[in-house]
This record gives structure tokens, C-alpha cells and sequence, in this order.
């Protein structure tokens, strides 16, 4: 049996349409942002930690650089790491609260 994730979509109160991944805008990406739609994992797409399976692709978010990742294969993403044009860099893990809600939460951040 295949595992099942609880979404947004699933939980009353957090209902949340996800955010298109080539829409990110780095600077202004925070906790709430709600969930991203990891997209079409058969183009652009890699496997980034090694199992076999597909779970990553790379969008472009006007001269920035958004590589999305979804590692439980649901749809939605776990994992946003976003390159800058200026060279700043930070990666995102989400979570959820205990309430149910959907949190974003800065795992790394720098410069390049």
C-alpha cells in the first residue's frame, strides 16, 4: 500500500491553492508561504538524493534560479533551495505546525 500524505487541501481551515514554483520570488519567500507545486518532475527533472527515483527539478524564477524538490512524491514540495542573481542563496524545508498548517522554515542561507 502506498503511503498517503495529509496535504493542504485535506485539513479544514488550510485550504490553499499551491504557489507555481516559476512564480517564487526568493527575497520576499517566507514561513506562510503556503504550498509549492513541485510540477512536472519528467522535465528538467533529477534524482537528488539517490534513490532512483526522480525527485527534483530546476525553474527559473526571473533571473533567479529555484530548484524544487519532492521527496515524498506527493505533488507538493519539501524542499525549495533558491539562487539569486546577486549570489544569495538560502534553503527552505517544510514542516507542519501543530495545528496542521503548512511552515516553511530557512534550513541554509549565504552568499555564493
Amino acid at each position: 500500500m502506498d503511503a498517503f500524505l495529509i496535504t493542504a487541501g485535506h485539513i479544514d481551515g488550510h485550504e490553499a491553492e499551491a504557489l507555481d514554483a516559476g512564480r517564487i520570488e526568493p527575497e520576499t519567500f517566507g514561513p506562510s508561504s503556503g504550498p509549492v507545486d513541485a510540477g512536472d518532475l519528467n522535465f528538467d527533472a533529477f534524482d537528488l538524493d539517490g534513490d532512483g527515483t526522480v525527485d527534483s527539478r530546476v525553474v527559473h524564477s526571473d533571473d533567479d534560479v529555484v530548484i524544487v524538490s519532492d521527496f515524498d512524491r506527493d505533488g507538493s514540495a519539501d524542499r525549495l533551495t533558491m539562487i539569486e542573481s546577486d549570489g544569495d542563496y538560502s534553503a527552505w524545508e517544510c514542516s507542519r505546525d501543530d495545528e496542521g498548517a503548512l511552515v516553511w522554515q530557512k534550513i541554509d542561507a549565504g552568499a555564493l
